[in-house]
């Protein structure tokens, strides 16, 4: 669907695909085809403790441009933001060393699944590769990670990431 960029949540009852849901009851399990998720240049995709997942067939589409990056970082990382102030967590400025400071494995990182594809241009991805809830259980995700899927990544900056180890899946 065609999102307004005011609005804060918009839900999926079906009429922008010429219908309504297969079965309204159950709307989180109806599939999707054609599912794709594409981020718009300049866009600051802030993450703790998630990740963003493209699952199978999927794609996943993240093209920024030169002065115009797409970045993919801890909600901690104080660096990026709109508003005037990039304190996404309100507590206070970062120094060196204290607790609000941003570090490798505060989000998950971004999976795409087997058959799918991804397209990541002009994009920063800081602090990621750490572990997220995932089923019932805690795994650990690279920060970008692809299984058996059609990938072009290019001009893009990989910085302060964790390895994507631990978790207990």
């Amino acid at each position: 669907a065609q999102l307004n960029g005011k609005d804060t949540t918009f839900s999926d009852d079906g009429t922008t695909r010429g219908g309504g849901l297969i079965d309204p009851g159950t709307p989180y399990l109806r599939s999707r085809p054609d599912a794709r998720l594409s981020v718009d240049p300049s866009l600051v995709v802030k993450l703790d403790g998630a990740r963003i997942e493209a699952g199978i067939g999927a794609q996943f589409i993240a093209e920024g441009q030169q002065g115009l990056e797409i970045k993919f970082t801890s909600l901690q990382d104080d660096r990026y933001g709109a508003g005037g102030s990039f304190d996404s967590t309100s507590d206070g400025p970062t120094t060196p060393g204290s607790t609000n400071e941003p570090k490798p494995g505060d989000w998950g990182g971004v999976f795409i699944g087997h058959y799918g594809s991804v397209n990541i241009d002009h994009a920063l991805f800081a602090y990621g590769g750490g572990v997220t809830r995932v089923e019932g259980t805690f795994n650990a995700f690279n920060v970008l990670e692809i299984h058996q899927a059609q990938a072009r990544v290019a001009n893009s900056v990989f910085e302060d990431n964790a390895s994507g180890m631990g978790g207990q899946g």
